[in-house]
């Protein structure tokens, strides 16, 4: 089993470095609509004057908007050196003004000190890497670098809301999504109360952001509208979508993508634990 994990594990590691290779930054994030629904949550964390860290950065997208978007310290780690060769080159070219230090490292094992910052985000990061134990190191890993009070805007796929997107998909026959992900890229998605019983120890869960109501219209509605065709991450509805899960964000807690936002205690000693 641990075989499967680690060869699972370096096939990912490959495409994403293959992947950095392609120039395009839509590929780590198909759906770009949804991306942008979660940068706009990341955003309401993030104030001026914060240092902030994205883990699992990618080619920056998520940190070039944080970055031009309030007056910050920004620095972004990638365990791919192609995707942060990426990012930097596209940040150069995109945003040239922006000051983000990016650094080649994993998510559980962080070049930081201690208490270095006030915001940590992670964009699909800690469900790549496969292995709940690791998962859970790399949630100790963000714990340290925060600052007591610090937060953790965590948007991760948990099981829970893939299940319940999937009952909806039975009802209007269609096929469900597979939770591994290995139609594209490997993951591990989160089971919600075991993630809840862990981090209970080392954060307080201060905000829960669902997209239900994008989920809904892009995977039930828009496969419904364009059948038998097979629905595009491009499609006018989605950008419609968009704009009403901003309005009306949640249908039913449904859909992978869950944003958790959680708050490292002031006492930052308190409720230690090993894994």
């Amino acid at each position: 089993m641990k075989n499967k994990v680690t060869d699972k594990a370096n096939d990912l590691k490959r495409q994403y470095d293959s992947i950095a290779l392609s120039g395009d930054d839509k590929t780590t994030a198909c759906d770009y609509q949804l991306r942008e629904l979660e940068i706009d949550n990341g955003l309401n964390f993030i104030h001026d004057g914060d240092t902030i860290l994205d883990v699992g950065c990618g080619p920056g997208v998520a940190l070039q908007e944080y970055a031009t978007k309030r007056k910050v310290k920004a620095f972004g780690i990638d365990y791919s050196e192609n995707m942060v060769a990426f990012a930097k080159s596209r940040i150069a070219e995109v945003e040239p003004t922006a000051q983000i230090d990016f650094r080649c490292a994993s998510v559980d094992d962080l070049p930081f000190e201690d208490e270095s910052f006030d915001v940590v985000t992670s964009h699909r990061c800690l469900m790549a890497l496969l292995d709940w134990d690791r998962q859970q190191k790399a949630l100790l890993e963000i714990k340290r670098v925060l600052k007591p009070g610090g937060v953790y805007v965590m948007m991760e796929g948990t099981f829970d809301g893939l299940e319940r997107l999937n009952a909806y998909r039975r009802k209007f026959n269609l096929t469900e999504i597979e939770a591994d992900g290995q139609d594209r890229l490997h993951t591990l998605k989160f089971h919600e109360q075991q993630l809840a019983d862990f981090c209970v120890d080392h954060f307080e869960l201060i905000h829960t952001q669902r997209f239900g109501m994008y989920y809904f219209l892009t995977r039930i509605v828009q496969p419904l509208l364009v059948a038998p065709d097979a629905p595009k991450y491009d499609h006018p509805l989605n950008e419609i979508a968009k704009q009403i899960a901003k309005l009306v964000p949640d249908f039913d807690e449904i859909g992978h993508l869950v944003g958790f936002s959680w708050r490292k205690p002031v006492d930052s000693n308190a409720n230690k634990q090993s894994v």
